[in-house]
């Protein structure tokens, strides 16, 4: 049977990941460690889980192809921006937030701000993460339909139903130990193939013959303002985005102590740099054997994206081969699992749960805990519906994380160092950084608008500036509620206002 032996080690893989979820799914006895994993994941977990979260199909496929047009700097939005956030928030932000004993972000614009932004905060947090799953959906059928040649249709719904499955038995400590594993499994394919291309394509001196001027030049030369421009919005729309992304505040909140979560946040960001260069030296293969004749020169100027897939094809053996699909889609499942829980969470948690609690109705935990269920499977499947009708893996990927960067930093960022940042600037701010970023798809109908660097700093700027403004002018009318310090104190009105 051609393909026999790979598709048998996908599928125990397969069978694997939903067995982890049903004994976890026997660990789950409240509302508690389904969301936050009973506040008890060491810091090695919290280390695998985060880097699996990141590692996704974006990066794996998406900077291979996107360093293979353009070198190191079009690479900077991830891995760089990207590990540089977890960093930041191991080093800044993990703290505070831990100390609140929150179940999810969405909690902190509450005791900030006011219920509406809090509400608010939570339905902008949603195309983030569904455009986020929907990257490695993607990647689900890129793998599988070039590697195994099975439809992309096919794939896409087999990878979707198995990550809905495992996630939605076994919560947050399922996405957690799944994710665990799944990066000893990206590491173990990696490291597999890259030597195997790097020995095909004649060693590191061949490469180095071949490698385009330029290559690995991390700053832009004479580019102009437009490029400096684009340079500043890749970090900025990942590494900035990426800070209140209520994926990360989660493991936070599932870490047995303080230091665990700390520690762990920055111990994956520092993985994160490292193994980051390895898409990028797989690019280097590509233009290497491109450039020596060894695969035709036209093969990767229609999807470039497909460069590690088709290294994997031709370079290995049927086990081989097996184990590295399964990689694959280790990476890719161990990202949606992650962002389908976030935004489930999102959906049950901060949403429909505080709506009810607003009206007066106490849903108790065993409803919460079924509707946090459903959440996994509404959100699963609008992720599956977006995946037929996006295309670029790299830039999707970015642009999840500019959404946030544009409608959500600032509001984050002056819940721990202003103090007069009030509701109505937060609202606003909000509102101005969206509009303008939906503007842009509505008239563009994309998923991603063009220019990157506008899209990225006009919103946050705008959002920026309004917040500023609107919640200077409204101090009397709308006071600020609290202000959170450091240490995870919460300072609320009036003491807020004595507070010099």
């Amino acid at each position: 049977m051609a393909h026999g032996i790979e598709i048998t080690i996908i599928l125990l893989f397969l069978i694997g990941m939903i067995a982890v979820g049903f004994v976890i799914n026997r660990k789950v006895e409240d509302l508690d460690d389904y969301l936050v994993g009973g506040r008890s994941v060491p810091t090695w977990a919290i280390v695998g889980s985060l880097f699996a979260t990141f590692w996704g199909g974006g990066t794996v496929l998406g900077s291979a192809g996107a360093a293979y047009h353009g070198g190191i700097l079009e690479t900077i939005a991830d891995p760089f921006a990207a590990g540089l956030a977890l960093v930041l928030i191991g080093l800044f932000f993990v703290s505070p937030i831990r100390k609140l004993k929150l179940n999810s972000v969405s909690e902190l614009y509450l005791i900030k701000y006011s219920d509406g932004v809090s509400i608010f905060a939570s339905f902008l947090m949603l195309p983030t993460f569904t455009l986020w799953t929907a990257v490695q959906i993607i990647a689900i059928g890129k793998v599988l339909n070039v590697l195994l040649g099975l439809s992309y249709s096919l794939s896409v719904i087999i990878g979707t139903a198995v990550i809905i499955l495992y996630t939605y038995l076994g919560g947050l400590l399922a996405v957690v130990w799944t994710e665990t594993i799944q990066m000893f499994i990206i590491l173990l394919g990696l490291f597999i193939l890259l030597p195997i291309s790097i020995k095909h394509a004649g060693g590191f001196n061949e490469m180095s013959k071949y490698t385009p001027e330029g290559f690995w030049s991390f700053f832009p030369g004479r580019v102009g303002l437009i490029g400096w421009l684009t340079y500043i919005s890749a970090w900025a729309g990942m590494a900035l985005g990426n800070i209140p992304s209520p994926d990360i505040a989660q493991r936070a909140f599932s870490s047995k102590d303080e230091k665990t979560a700390r520690d762990g946040s920055i111990y994956a960001g520092l993985l994160y740099w490292i193994v980051g260069f390895v898409p990028i030296l797989f690019s280097l293969v590509a233009i290497t054997m491109v450039s020596k004749g060894m695969i035709p020169a036209g093969i990767f100027q229609e999807d470039s994206e497909m460069v590690i897939p088709y290294l994997a094809k031709m370079l290995l053996n049927p086990v081989g081969l097996g184990i590295f699909v399964g990689s694959l889609m280790a990476t890719v499942m161990s990202s949606a699992s992650s962002s389908i829980f976030a935004s489930a969470v999102i959906l049950s948690n901060d949403i429909y749960k505080y709506s009810m609690e607003l009206k007066g109705n106490d849903i108790g935990e065993r409803q919460a805990l079924k509707v946090t269920k459903a959440c996994v499977l509404i959100i699963g499947l609008l992720s599956l519906v977006v995946s037929f009708y996006a295309e670029s893996l790299y830039d999707l990927m970015v642009f999840s994380f500019t959404i946030l960067f544009n409608c959500l930093f600032f509001p984050f960022i002056f819940a721990f160092i202003w103090k007069k940042a009030n509701a109505n600037g937060a609202l606003a701010g909000m509102s101005i950084g969206f509009g303008i970023t939906l503007i842009g798809c509505i008239i563009q109908r994309t998923f991603v608008p063009e220019p990157e660097w506008f899209f990225t700093l006009v919103p946050s700027l705008a959002n920026f500036l309004v917040m500023v403004i609107i919640s200077l002018l409204t101090q009397k009318s709308n006071p600020p509620k609290a202000l959170i310090s450091k240490d995870g104190e919460i300072i609320k009105w009036p003491e807020l206002a004595d507070n010099k």
